[in-house]
């Protein structure tokens, strides 16, 4: 057990580094398809539980899917898992459409292991709203530029394609035209919240 969790920090500190050679070494491991689609759900369910700690904290957002999710958390746990599932197939069919190179499975395992990561940055954001909420807001935003950062490289690195920026914009087209796939905050913002 601890050689796992020594492998996992391992892997999490070098996607932090060096995010291409993260994916490289993630794919490397040959983790297999079972694992990679339980891991999606377990994600699923982990974002769905840490979403409904912060409602305990801060009430929903004015905002009709985060009303919608605050409701249950079963309910948060399958549209999490749908547009995780969503982002997989359209990581797979645009990275492909444009060139690239990635498999589908491949993509599942970088969702994943993009999920592992930003839960982290979840648990360390709602520990932040806690002790220290007049910095939650930075802390917010800090997490939604290294999701992108890594969104984007982890993209470019599963298709090889050399322009992270290309990327980039690739992303933000498709969450223009896909508007469940933006990142959301569902709580509301601490800067607006009394307690900062």
């Amino acid at each position: 057990m601890t050689g796992l969790l020594d492998q996992i920090t391992g892997l999490v500190r070098l996607s932090l580094e060096d995010p291409r050679a993260g994916v490289r070494s993630l794919l490397r491991l040959g983790i297999p398809l079972p694992a990679r689609t339980a891991g999606l759900l377990l994600m699923a369910v982990s974002s769905a539980l840490l979403i409904h700690l912060g409602f305990l904290i801060l009430p929903a957002a004015d905002d009709p899917l985060a009303q919608f999710m605050s409701q249950s958390p079963f309910r948060s746990a399958l549209i999490q898992w749908l547009i995780l599932a969503a982002s997989v197939l359209l990581i797979h069919r645009v990275g492909r459409a444009f060139g690239g190179k990635g498999s589908l499975p491949d993509a599942l395992l970088i969702v994943v292991w993009l999920q592992v990561i930003m839960l982290m940055v979840q648990v360390a954001q709602l520990l932040i709203l806690i002790l220290i909420p007049s910095v939650a807001g930075l802390a917010n935003l800090a997490g939604l530029v290294l999701f992108f950062w890594l969104f984007t490289s982890f993209i470019a690195e599963l298709h090889g394609f050399a322009s992270r920026w290309l990327v980039l914009a690739g992303i933000i087209g498709a969450c223009t035209t896909c508007p469940t796939l933006r990142p959301r905050n569902t709580r509301r913002r601490a800067a607006s919240s009394p307690v900062s």
